[in-house]
């Protein structure tokens, strides 16, 4: 019988059948993951126009989304790396940002990701305003997939607006 890919390599039924975990799940993130990354690369104006939208900047031109094959990926979310030219009212050092999706073949859904981007931006609220000596990244703004936007214009102050999605 031929292997069958997964995310990180392949696997054959005799392996898998060695396995203590049922891998029937795995075997469809995959072909999951190559969906959604080529749902989020059709976007790339999208993405553009959403980190200009939460920096303030004037115009998408500055805007630059990394290649696909530039983007990593943890268990529950994909990065999308973006460097953003001649931004001058940054707050951090470096030129680039990260657009963070969940994966929503690994969340359970939409509301779970909502649920999850929730939760994940009041913890980067309370550590800055809490435990400002740990490094954090900068948290600008999040989306929900109800298309609201949030961008944090001080800690704990969210202003909220309509999505470009």
């Amino acid at each position: 019988m031929r292997p069958r890919r997964l995310l990180r390599d392949e696997i054959t039924y005799s392996r898998a059948r060695e396995r203590e975990v049922n891998i029937l799940h795995q075997l469809k993130y995959f072909d999951q993951q190559c969906r959604f990354y080529s749902h989020l690369n059709d976007r790339r104006e999208w993405m553009k126009a959403v980190v200009a939208h939460h920096l303030g900047l004037t115009s998408t031109d500055a805007c630059h989304i990394a290649n696909r094959e530039d983007w990593f990926r943890g268990s529950f979310n994909v990065c999308v790396p973006v460097t953003v030219d001649n931004w001058k009212s940054r707050q951090q050092p470096g030129q680039r940002v990260i657009l963070r999706f969940p994966l929503p073949y690994r969340v359970g859904g939409h509301e779970n990701g909502d649920e999850k981007i929730h939760c994940e931006a009041g913890a980067y609220a309370w550590l800055q305003q809490n435990c400002p000596h740990v490094p954090i990244p900068r948290l600008y703004g999040f989306a929900m997939s109800t298309g609201e936007t949030f961008y944090i214009t001080d800690i704990l102050t969210y202003s909220v607006s309509e999505s470009a999605m």
